[in-house]
């Protein structure tokens, strides 16, 4: 575990970090198998699932692939997009936090696996857009869709440095994926991913509310 230096700027994934979207995400992913009459399986936890491209869900998981696999994806999207983040609610102290950060003067991002588009939306529709300098996720062709890959990305859109960013997320998948580009790591306890994911994916801290991250920072 290394000692941080001045941070300037926080990355932070979305699903399981800012917002609980497992009720819309289950809810347009049985939207989208259905249309191609298939069922979401009953011994699935939509838990396991978030955090991963939805391209590699369905076929990893489902073993849709190809032609089929793009047309759930359609419907699922047009699904997500109707309900308009109404199964969806963000985090216990997120706001609060976020506010204390901008506060202090750092500039926050978001990289995420939800293509850029629907990203930004789900950030406007739950009142988080405001707080954000960006926003990157992956690209609607699936080409970019490697955690490590957008966290890059955000880095080289944005032009920022590594050593002075900080990622924040859920998932072993961002955790690796900040460390593969030079980033300090702090995995949140309360999304999608387990205690035993999250320790073994070796972060700088772990926190078990949004509200934890301000003290973690060196003074500035």
């Amino acid at each position: 575990m290394q000692r941080m230096q001045k941070i300037n700027q926080i990355l932070f994934d979305l699903d399981g970090t800012l917002v609980d979207s497992s009720g819309a995400i289950q809810a347009a992913l049985t939207h989208g198998l259905q249309r191609l009459g298939l069922e979401y399986p009953a011994d699935c936890a939509i838990e396991s699932l978030i955090g991963m491209p939805l391209l590699d869900i369905l076929r990893d998981r489902f073993g849709i692939v190809g032609e089929p696999a793009e047309r759930v994806i359609t419907h699922y999207r047009e699904h997500y997009d109707e309900q308009a983040q109404a199964e969806s609610r963000v985090y216990e102290r997120v706001a609060e936090t976020l506010d204390t950060l901008c506060a202090s003067g750092i500039e926050l991002f978001v990289a995420t696996v939800k293509p850029s588009p629907i990203a930004t939306k789900v950030l406007r529709d739950m009142g988080l857009q405001r707080y954000f300098k960006g926003v990157a996720g992956s690209s609607m062709d699936h080409a970019r869709r490697d955690k490590a890959d957008i966290i890059r990305h955000v880095l080289q859109q944005y032009g920022l440095e590594a050593s002075h960013s900080l990622m924040v997320g859920d998932r072993a998948q961002d955790i690796n994926g900040a460390r593969q580009n030079g980033l300090y790591a702090v995995a949140v306890t309360y999304g999608f991913g387990s205690l035993e994911e999250l320790t073994a994916a070796g972060p700088d801290h772990l926190v078990d509310c949004a509200s934890e991250i301000p003290a973690l920072l060196p003074n500035r």
